[in-house]
């Protein structure tokens, strides 16, 4: 054990000083040498998972926030290195050589398909389940067999704290014999009492019957009930209501909460974490403060000052559409003109298939707005977007394609467009434009 650990360090030590980011090599030498490590360790009071679809990294953030705010030793794979390799590199990090871990708390960013491999070592204390969606087909085919890979590992001593606007979350819960706390979200602005797109979840996980919807906030998160059995959304145990966007305020039960973003999805994490600090004991007027007076600032939210006009950058996760919704639904909620800038160069950084089926998951027929101005395209996958935009009834004259981003962006941005700018992008043209942004003066460093 104490030569896994040790080969562990020094392979992330050495990663680091050849500039990568040095949060999985060790862990997978370390499991080369000794398969059973993970099973070694002694583990600390608090050991947290986040899993979901979408919404587990701005959870685990905020989550870390408040535990640092609070005077809880932690470690967390902040940089998102969420599969096995990654975790068994962030906990043999922060283990001393005799197996101890050094921390008051473990907490872990886990990936749904692939933390059965690891959840198979050790156990959780927390467990907190953000969402179940359609996401990444190739590798994660189903929301349904996410859901029985995730039910796999639940266990009655695990506490969970789950998103119960979700029927498939929800769904875990009906054999669990242990603690469960469920936070949830009111209707608001953005919520809808139909659906006009694609949903992952119509029918009751009891009967098999046709899920009746009272409400929509997105996709299929909402308010429902069986249409004949007993099976519908609970009661929350922490209810987000009275949810002001725009001022980034909201109440769980009696307490004004600030979100960190003018986002939808700011209220469930914000929800979901501020849900599981409340069952780790920490009091709540602590938590509130950590939340309402030591500011924090989700790492995919950037705004930018481009010749007097904000760009606003919204990372937009490929393979999900509801990544995509919610980005979309925010741009539309929105006043004034707007530029929407769209694209990536892969699917996925996971593997190799660049499946692109998922576009036509996203509801793009929505940009059919008077208020946007031009929907500009690039990437590598630019004509697979323009005509996906097509089909959904943009007008031709509205979309610009860009063949050579470094050179055309600024011009066609000063030139031929107007309004706020809004880029939904993955990261990897994220990155992209940020670089062009320096180059331009536009942001510093």
């Amino acid at each position: 054990m104490a030569l896994a650990i040790t080969i562990c360090k020094v392979a992330n030590s050495l990663s680091k000083l050849l500039k990568k980011e040095g949060t999985v090599i060790g862990g997978f030498w370390a499991l080369k040498i000794y398969p059973k490590v993970l099973e070694k360790i002694k583990y600390p009071k608090y050991v947290i998972g986040v899993t979901g679809s979408s919404g587990k990294g701005s959870t685990t953030e905020l989550i870390a926030h408040i535990l640092n705010k609070n005077n809880i030793t932690y470690a967390y794979n902040k940089n998102g290195s969420n599969a096995i390799n990654g975790i068994t590199s962030l906990i043999l990090s922060n283990t001393k050589l005799n197996g101890t871990y050094k921390k008051q708390a473990l907490l872990m960013e886990l990936d749904e398909k692939h933390m059965v491999h690891l959840l198979a070592h050790f156990s959780l204390t927390h467990l907190v389940i953000t969402n179940i969606t359609r996401d990444q087909p190739p590798r994660n085919a189903h929301p349904e067999y996410i859901q029985s890979l995730i039910k796999s590992i639940i266990k009655n001593n695990m506490h969970l704290v789950i998103n119960v606007d979700d029927p498939l979350v929800y769904g875990l819960t009906l054999s669990h014999k242990g603690k469960i706390t469920y936070y949830g979200m009111d209707k608001n602005n953005y919520s809808k009492e139909t659906h006009l797109h694609n949903i992952d979840a119509q029918y009751c996980p009891i009967c098999g019957s046709k899920l009746n919807y009272e409400f929509y906030h997105y996709g299929h998160l909402g308010k429902y009930k069986c249409s004949k059995c007993e099976f519908k959304r609970p009661n929350p145990d922490f209810l987000a209501h009275t949810i002001d966007i725009k001022n980034k305020t909201i109440f769980i039960n009696n307490d004004e909460i600030k979100i960190p973003s003018n986002f939808l999805y700011s209220v469930y994490f914000t929800t979901a974490a501020y849900s599981l600090a409340n069952t780790l004991g920490i009091k709540k007027d602590r938590i509130l403060n950590s939340i309402n007076v030591d500011a924090f600032i989700p790492k995919r939210l950037n705004i930018y000052n481009f010749y007097g006009r904000p760009w606003q950058m919204l990372s937009s996760k490929n393979e999900n559409n509801l990544s995509y919704k919610q980005s979309i639904d925010f741009i539309l909620h929105e006043k004034g003109i707007k530029t929407i800038i769209l694209g990536f160069d892969n699917s996925s950084r996971r593997y190799k298939e660049n499946d692109v089926s998922w576009l036509w998951d996203i509801d793009f027929e929505s940009l059919k707005n008077k208020q946007i101005d031009k929907i500009i395209v690039i990437g590598r996958f630019k004509y697979d977007i323009m005509t996906r935009l097509e089909y959904a009834g943009i007008e031709k004259e509205k979309l610009i394609l860009i063949n050579d981003l470094e050179i055309e962006i600024i011009d066609v941005l000063k030139n031929k467009t107007k309004g706020n700018i809004y880029s939904m992008v993955c990261f990897d043209k994220e990155s992209e434009l940020k670089e062009i942004l320096k180059k331009e003066g536009i942001i510093n460093g």
